[in-house]
């Protein structure tokens, strides 16, 4: 069976049988499922392709993960593991700009270095996937949205944001914000819908730090004291 927490605690999508073999298969496997899932997405994925490629029977890959279903969440709860990293040094205490931009540099960095996986969130959060989202509920969300929430009272108790403002609003639109400059670095659809915004030609490549600082000024006017 499949370990699935309440309150946005980790998840376990995969069987006791998965944890117990050799962890180069381990990882192999999942190699496979990551590149074929960003590749095809999900429906496009044929779990016997898939089970060839990786090397593994399919009565093999099912005594692994119950269903398909259960192999693509595995997968992407593999960003949930990777973001907890890249945001665990945020100090939330230190200027909140600061750590704003922090952010932004980590979500760029992010999704640089796991393209794959920031296409599979993208796709298990389609409209046609919502019945995966809704078991991916609380995990990647419920890490940022706590780190906003915990950033914003801090720097309103400081004085350095406006009393009054709501925090759970503020962090939904940085949230937002954050969310929509990594899948710039990510997915060609949100790196080309950049371009467009910003009046650049086919091809040609932001400024990424000028784009940060105009995100930091924006946000600033909007929440600053």
């Amino acid at each position: 069976m499949t370990d699935e927490a309440e309150g946005g605690r980790r998840r376990r999508f995969h069987t006791e049988t998965f944890e117990k073999i050799d962890a180069d298969r381990r990882k192999a496997i999942l190699s496979v499922a990551l590149a074929e899932f960003a590749d095809k997405g999900f429906n496009g994925t044929s779990v016997n392709g898939l089970a060839r490629k990786a090397g593994v029977s399919i009565g093999s890959l099912y005594s692994y993960f119950p269903s398909k279903e259960d192999l693509f969440l595995t997968v992407a709860d593999q960003g949930h593991e990777l973001l907890e990293r890249a945001l665990a040094d945020i100090d939330v205490g230190s200027g909140f700009f600061e750590s704003f931009g922090s952010m932004l540099r980590k979500a760029r960095d992010y999704a640089k270095s796991n393209p794959e996986l920031n296409l599979v969130y993208l796709d298990a959060t389609t409209q046609g996937l919502r019945h995966l989202a809704e078991r991916l509920s609380g995990s990647l969300e419920a890490i940022t949205a706590s780190l906003y929430r915990r950033a914003i009272a801090a720097a309103v108790e400081r004085g350095e944001l406006r009393r009054g403002i709501d925090p759970g609003a503020a962090a939904f639109c940085l949230d937002n914000l954050i969310m929509l400059f990594q899948f710039s670095f990510a997915s060609a659809y949100y790196r080309d819908r950049l371009r467009i915004f910003l009046g650049l030609a086919e091809g040609e490549e932001p400024d990424e730090e000028a784009l940060i600082g105009a995100i930091l000024d924006f946000a600033r006017r909007a929440l600053a004291a």
